[in-house]
C-alpha cells in the first residue's frame, strides 16, 4: 500500500478558506487537497466566495502555484428531488481553473430514474471542462450503498461518471471490504478515509448519522473500521483523501489537525505495507 497519493479533504479543516487550506496542506505534507467551493454556514464554514473571479479565487490559484499543491476534487453538488441539477454558477469553471480532476455529488432524489437523468446531465456539463463526476453514497441519501451507486453509474453510461467510497458511509451502509471486489475498479477513482466509533447510529436515525459524518469521525487508526482491508481492496493507484472532522480535536489549530490527519493516514499505509511484505515472505 505504499506510493499512494494522499489528500487533505476540506471537511477535516472546514474552518479554513480555500487559500488557507492550500497553506495548511503545504505545511503538513499533503500534496493534494479537496476544496469545498460552496460554504455551508450551518456547519460552521466561514463565508467565502470563490465562484467568481475575485480576490479569493486569485489568492487560491496563486498559493497552488507557489506551493505545488494540486486539487484532487471539488465539492459538493446535490441532486435534489423535483428540481433540475443545481450547479451553482461558476462551479464547474472554477473547478477546472483550480486544476481539479473530480467533482463530488450526492443525491437527495429518492427516484432512481430521476437520479440517473440528473447524473447524466451533470456528467455532460462536467465533460465540457474535462471533469469526472464522482457519486458519493450514504445510507441517508437517495443512493444508499456501494452496489446501488455502481448500478446508477453503470446505467448512466457516462465515461466520466464514477463512484466515491467514503469509509464512514461505506461502513454505516453495511459495506465490507470484500464487497469492493464486486465493483468495476475503473469506477473507483479515489476514496475518502476516516475511522469511526463502534457506537453506530441506527440506520433510520438520519440526524445522528449526519452529525457523525460532519463532526464525529475519527482519525484513521483511532476507531474500529477495517481500514487496512478496505484500502487493500481499492485499486492500487486510487488516491486516498483523509476526511476526518473529529470533535475531540476540534479546538486545535487547522495545521495541528491536518498534521495529525497526515500522520494517521501515513501510519495506516505503513502498517498495510508491512503486512503485505510479511504475507509475501510467508508465501510458498
Amino acid at each position: 500500500m505504499t506510493g499512494r497519493q494522499i489528500s487533505l479533504a476540506h471537511l477535516t479543516v472546514l474552518d479554513t478558506t480555500p487559500p488557507e487550506l492550500v497553506a495548511v496542506a503545504a505545511a503538513t505534507g499533503f500534496r493534494t487537497i479537496g476544496v469545498r467551493l460552496t460554504a455551508t454556514p450551518s456547519v460552521g464554514v466561514p463565508p467565502y466566495d470563490i465562484l467568481h473571479d475575485g480576490p479569493l479565487l486569485r489568492e487560491t490559484l496563486l498559493r497552488l502555484a507557489d506551493t505545488g499543491v494540486s486539487v484532487l476534487d471539488t465539492e459538493f453538488l446535490r441532486l435534489e428531488p423535483e428540481r433540475p441539477v443545481g450547479v451553482p454558477e461558476g462551479f464547474l469553471e472554477v473547478s477546472a481553473r483550480l486544476g481539479a480532476r473530480n467533482v463530488l455529488v450526492m443525491s437527495a432524489e429518492p427516484d432512481e430514474s430521476r437520479t440517473i437523468e440528473r447524473l447524466c446531465e451533470l456528467c455532460d456539463s462536467a465533460a465540457e471542462y474535462g471533469l469526472h463526476v464522482c457519486l458519493e453514497f450514504a445510507i441517508y441519501t437517495g443512493v444508499r450503498t456501494l452496489a446501488h451507486a455502481a448500478h446508477v453509474v453503470a446505467r448512466s453510461k457516462r465515461s466520466n461518471a464514477s463512484v466515491l467510497i467514503d469509509a464512514l458511509h461505506f461502513s454505516r451502509s453495511g459495506g465490507l471490504p470484500a464487497h469492493i471486489a464486486q465493483v468495476d475498479p475503473s469506477l473507483l477513482r479515489y476514496a475518502q478515509i476516516c475511522d469511526a466509533s463502534p457506537d453506530m447510529p441506527g440506520p433510520g436515525d438520519t440526524p445522528s448519522l449526519i452529525r457523525e459524518a460532519r463532526t464525529g469521525r475519527l482519525l484513521p487508526g483511532d476507531g474500529v473500521l477495517p481500514l487496512a482491508e478496505l484500502v487493500a481492496a481499492l485499486p492500487a493507484t486510487a488516491p486516498l483523501a483523509v476526511e476526518a472532522p473529529c470533535r475531540a480535536i476540534a479546538d486545535l489549530t487547522p495545521v495541528e489537525r491536518a498534521k495529525r490527519a497526515h500522520q494517521a493516514l501515513s501510519a495506516l499505509l505503513r502498517r498495510g505495507s508491512a503486512d503485505d511484505r510479511a504475507t509475501s515472505r510467508g508465501s510458498p
